[in-house]
């Protein structure tokens, strides 16, 4: 991939989650709606399960792909999954995508969608007392910087419980640990890890960026927590690290490291039952801290 032209790149990996993917659950109507954003309509897929009272919790989902490929297809059935669950609305954000638009522009239209369910939680059906925020890979940085940005700016209403898998959570460069055994991982390996970071941060001081860096942040006040790894990921370790940086501030974090899966397994439930199975106790997990 990352001697890919960067269209082909991108449909390389759609096409491959096309593959990968189970077939959404049933049960839950999805639909894509645009939503307005900081710099124009934002899209976004709106899953709402049959059995979703109201009002309900609500559940903002950020998907993976290095904040450079990818879009709403990437995790699709893992949301129908999450929205039949926790009984949630599930609204996933198709973010703006490095290189043509420079970060934090994808962190731009999470704070802008925050701010649309909390204006709009009434008309929604949705329990702003009951708001989650969950993301897989660079949708887990964004998870952990939004759930930052809403703490730093003093709303009145937080997050009720947060969920980071396999995240990307710090810039700074790696030199032991998972990101040396796992270099030659798949789906995510160090040189695309790479290649991503270019794309975002075509800039050396770039990768400073705070929302670029959760693990090296404050993170006291911050909402319950889920973070989950992958036994075979070069981000395994930081992701490890940020649920222990949780506890030591005073989050209630539970870490899971699934030793058998890979980077991206959310998206895996068509090739691998244990992928399938993780999912959905990751979303039996989450229901948990909503409804707790």
């Amino acid at each position: 991939m990352t001697q890919m032209p960067l269209a082909e790149a991108r449909r390389t990996a759609s096409d491959m989650m096309k593959v990968l993917n189970a077939p959404r659950r049933r049960g839950v109507v999805v639909s894509d709606e645009r939503l307005p954003g900081p710099a124009g309509p934002m899209p976004v897929r709106h899953y709402l399960p049959a059995n979703c009272a109201r009002p309900s919790p609500l559940i903002l989902f950020f998907h993976q792909g290095g904040m450079v490929i990818l879009g709403l297809e990437a995790c699709d059935t893992f949301c129908t999954i999450l929205a039949q669950t926790c009984r949630a609305h599930v609204i996933s954000l198709d973010y703006r995508l490095a290189p043509e638009h420079v970060f934090p522009a994808a962190l731009e239209d999470a704070e802008a969608l925050w701010n649309y369910v909390l204006a709009e939680s009434e008309t929604l059906g949705a329990d702003v007392g009951r708001i989650g925020i969950c993301g897989d890979s660079a949708g887990g940085l964004m998870t952990a910087s939004l759930c930052q940005m809403v703490r730093d700016k003093g709303g009145k209403v937080r997050p009720k419980a947060q969920m980071l898998v396999y995240p990307w959570v710090s810039s700074r460069p790696e030199t032991e640990g998972s990101a040396v055994s796992c270099a030659d991982a798949f789906p995510l390996n160090q040189p695309m890890m790479e290649w991503f970071m270019k794309q975002v941060f075509p800039k050396e001081e770039m990768l400073a960026h705070p929302l670029a860096n959760p693990l090296h942040n404050q993170l006291n006040d911050l909402p319950p927590a889920i973070v989950a790894t992958a036994g075979f990921d070069p981000l395994r370790d930081q992701g490890k690290a940020y649920a222990d940086a949780l506890q030591k501030a005073g989050a209630a974090a539970r870490y899971h490291c699934f030793g058998a899966l890979s980077h991206s397994f959310l998206a895996f439930g068509q090739a691998s039952r244990k992928a399938e199975q993780a999912s959905e106790q990751l979303a039996r997990e989450f229901d948990e801290l909503l409804q707790a």
